[in-house]
């Protein structure tokens, strides 16, 4: 098995950024509450799966909001600081701001979630990784007794 980038430098909005990855637990809930979003546009009654999703909504401001900051606590601007180039955070732990000036850019916010989701969750569309997901999924939609 082949090991797992731990980063990924990107140039957006003619800036650098370095994308790290998720902690298990924020990456397999943002993973699935993905999953779930696709499941009511018709992916869920193509696998069986049509009890899993509990409704149609779009995913609420709040918890849209709340995958936007996870995703950027792991991304960092790279800036030259003298003669060194240093990660500096977009989002502090505390959900504040780290950089100036991007608070206000809903560009470069959406590229960078985007980017951060297509390095943390590709990982499930290759291998087989998906299926094998929605199949242990699939298990749950039925229950059967055994005598």
């Amino acid at each position: 098995m082949a090991k797992r980038e731990k980063y990924k430098e990107i140039e957006l909005s003619g800036r650098r950024w370095r994308i790290g990855r998720f902690d298990a637990l924020t990456g397999s809930y943002i993973s699935t509450l993905l999953v779930m979003q696709l499941l009511p546009m018709g992916l869920g009654n193509a696998l069986g799966l049509e009890n899993v999703s509990g409704g149609k909504n779009l995913m609420s401001k709040e918890t849209f909001i709340d995958v936007q900051k996870d995703c950027l606590k792991i991304v960092s601007e790279l800036k030259l600081v003298g003669d060194v180039v240093m990660p500096l955070p977009v989002m502090l732990e505390d959900g504040r701001w780290g950089i100036g000036e991007i608070e206000d850019d809903a560009p470069t916010v959406m590229g960078l979630t985007i980017q951060v989701l297509m390095f943390n969750i590709s990982d499930f569309f290759e291998e087989g990784a998906l299926n094998d997901l929605l199949d242990k999924f699939s298990g749950m939609s039925q229950f059967s007794a055994k005598e």
